[in-house]
């Protein structure tokens, strides 16, 4: 049985923060790993994004993952398209179903109340100190529709009294913005970053309002999603990844 977290704002769409428990894959990737780059079996990965498929109902063959790089590249596609380089997409087609692959980084999903448009973000702290909201905003207004019709599921990612930074980081994002600074608390000479909770603040002061945010941190929850972090500091030699999807 897969195990997946529903955003109450987004229950007309068909979409699902899944997590890694119900999968077939093995070890270190136990059990629901999607991600392609990992060096997890191939076959495992396909079975497992296809159960994911069967759980929501939608036609495997119509979903759309992207080659995610931590970049500030967002894509709009009004039709089936594969090998796509970006890690945000709109679309703008109610035939085809978008997917996001994380380990720590926060997967937002978005729906339009009124037309067939959802969208996809992998946020990273360099996607998001890169602009890719912003980015995301402006390929929104290409569209010529209301940014108040949008909503915002923000998934399960690191959470704030678990990502750790140094003084650059932090340093870094209080220069380019200073509003982030309220962001960062210093717990033992230890500085944390709260990722999801400068996202939210990000999308609020883009115009966004109607957003939800999950509660759940990757890396202490390492038992139910799989964890970027966790992984390095246990030395494992790779890590699996969780998909998240949504269909409008």
């Amino acid at each position: 049985m897969l195990e997946y977290e529903i955003a109450p704002n987004l229950k007309t769409f068909t979409h699902g923060f899944f997590k890694r428990k119900g999968g077939v894959s093995k070890g270190i990737y136990n059990s629901l790993n999607c991600g392609m780059s990992s060096k997890d079996k191939k076959d495992n990965i396909i079975k497992n994004r296809k159960m994911i498929s069967e759980t929501l109902n939608f036609n495997i063959n119509k979903l759309i993952v992207a080659n995610q790089s931590h970049s500030n590249k967002v894509k709009i596609l009004n039709k089936f398209e594969s090998d796509i380089d970006c890690d945000a997409m709109i679309s703008l087609s109610n035939k085809i179903i978008l997917g996001v692959l994380t380990a720590d980084c926060c997967p937002i999903l978005v729906g339009h109340k009124k037309k067939y448009i959802s969208a996809v973000i992998h946020l990273g702290w360099k996607g998001l100190f890169n602009d890719i909201l912003e980015n995301f905003l402006y390929k929104i207004k290409t569209l010529d529709i209301n940014i108040n019709d949008l909503i915002f599921a923000l998934g399960p990612c690191i959470g704030f009294n678990s990502f750790e930074v140094g003084n650059d980081f932090k340093r870094n994002f209080i220069i380019k913005d200073k509003s982030s600074k309220e962001f960062f608390t210093t717990v033992k000479n230890k500085i944390y970053f709260d990722l999801r909770g400068y996202a939210k603040f990000v999308l609020i002061k883009l115009g966004f309002s109607n957003i939800w945010c999950s509660s759940d941190d990757t890396y202490k929850k390492f038992n139910d999603f799989f964890s970027y972090r966790y992984s390095i500091h246990n030395k494992f030699t790779d890590y699996g990844r969780m998909l998240s999807v949504i269909k409008s």
